[in-house]
């Protein structure tokens, strides 16, 4: 009988396998596995919608991370409040003493608001986690009557 020198098949499969293992493991799965996830235009969308209520928001103050408004619509009228993003990465939406939670939009790097010349709109540029950067003009007019 002759003797078998080397790997058999079963052995090469394992070995390619650990060693593609080894490969996922050192690279991450972050970029493979989640970057779909990270593209969610309807996330963004719905942040912008929140934002954009007809005449529920107008603008009190523009910092160049901070955005505070007026909610015309709430109970006290003309309630302030701030959004921001904090130290977790998420654009949240907060009385101006920076509590409650209303999470916007997750995995935001930076954020800058700008004001625009017109009355009532401000510009809203920010950059989410492996993402080019986003910019929209948000309508914050409020009410007719306020």
């Amino acid at each position: 009988m002759k003797c078998h020198q080397g790997f058999s098949l079963f052995e090469a499969i394992l070995a390619l396998a650990i060693a593609a293992g080894m490969f996922v493991v050192a690279n991450g799965i972050d970029r493979i596995l989640l970057r779909p996830v990270r593209q969610d235009s309807l996330a963004w969308f719905q942040a912008v919608t929140v934002l954009e209520q007809p005449h529920r928001y107008r603008i009190r103050r523009v910092l160049p991370t901070e955005l505070q408004l007026w909610d015309t619509q709430s109970t006290p009228s003309n309630k302030a409040i701030s959004i921001w993003r904090d130290n977790h990465n998420i654009l949240r939406l907060t009385n101006e003493q920076k509590q409650g939670y209303d999470p916007l939009l997750k995995r935001v790097t930076e954020v800058k608001w700008t004001e625009v010349d017109r009355r009532g709109l401000v510009r809203l540029t920010l950059k989410q986690e492996g993402l080019p950067w986003h910019s929209t003009i948000l309508d914050l007019r409020g009410s007719r009557d306020s």
